[in-house]
């Protein structure tokens, strides 16, 4: 659906919120801001790959890495757009010293990118300096822009120390207006836990107010975030049974706050996901 419907980011928030436990000890909200976008078509999940001699010990496998210099534009320039909005500054995550061909490409267009945005800060951290750093210190990161292997497993990453993959939401893209773009939890299905009540609904929630907040609807999705931080804020843990309330239960909690209009908006004065509904045009 992202490769037929030409969503081409990948956005996913990283935001600690008041009173969400998180396993990195001493990490606080003021210190765990940040946004990842993930190029959503291109890479390794093209499909591109074969083996010959399949079911033998002579086996041999091969799988491609699709990247273009449009599709690596398209996203590192929307990534300098947000940052725009936020505290000015991009960081390019990769693996330039490895994967040398696509490397080259990526710190290419991203420089070429960078160029048309002088007061935005630029840095560059390879992907597996990026799983020490993350945890560590956050606060180093405003926007990261990186390819779709590396922005699926490092927005993993972001989930754990934002409390976990039940907290996490995200939106696919698509920048040209011609296909719908998609938001939703970037969890998966679980079916281990079906039927329990033990999934956290606030991802999907908050992609609710993602998806407001793209539309254009700022306020609307200040509130719905506002109601599910408070709501966060009560539980004794984010996952399974020492929840504190079912999934069901949850939701009716934050969609009572929502429905009364008794949302605190001060909990989220600077609403995150609100941010797309003002994004600047390109300067390409």
């Amino acid at each position: 659906m992202r490769q037929r419907f030409h969503q081409a980011a990948n956005v996913r928030p990283v935001r600690l919120y008041p009173g969400v436990p998180t396993p990195i000890a001493g990490l606080t909200p003021e210190r765990c801001d940040l946004v990842i976008v993930r190029e959503n078509t291109e890479g390794a999940y093209v499909g591109g790959g074969s083996t010959v001699h399949k079911g033998t010990t002579n086996a041999v496998a091969m799988q491609e890495s699709l990247n273009t210099y449009a599709g690596i534009e398209r996203v590192v320039d929307f990534s300098f757009r947000l940052a725009l909005g936020r505290r000015n500054k991009v960081t390019l995550c990769h693996k330039t010293n490895i994967l040398v061909a696509a490397g080259q490409l990526w710190q290419e267009v991203f420089e070429t990118v960078a160029a048309r945005y002088p007061e935005v800060e630029t840095d560059y951290v390879h992907v597996d300096a990026m799983c020490f750093h993350l945890p560590l210190t956050p606060e180093r990161f405003d926007v990261v822009v990186t390819d779709n292997l590396f922005g699926d497993i490092i927005t993993d990453l972001g989930a754990v120390i934002q409390g976990g993959l039940g907290v996490a939401t995200s939106a696919n893209l698509n920048l040209d207006g011609t296909a719908p773009s998609m938001f939703e939890a970037i969890h998966g299905s679980a079916p281990d836990i079906a039927g329990k009540g033990w999934a956290n609904p606030s991802g999907a929630i908050l992609s609710l107010a993602l998806m407001l907040g793209h539309l254009g609807e700022g306020e609307a999705a200040q509130a719905i975030e506002a109601a599910t931080v408070e709501v966060l804020g009560t539980l004794p843990a984010l996952a399974g049974a020492k929840m504190g309330a079912s999934t069901a239960e949850l939701g009716a909690r934050i969609a009572d706050i929502v429905r009364e209009g008794r949302a605190n908006t001060s909990l989220v004065p600077d609403s995150l996901l609100s941010t797309l509904a003002a994004l600047p045009a390109s300067r390409g």
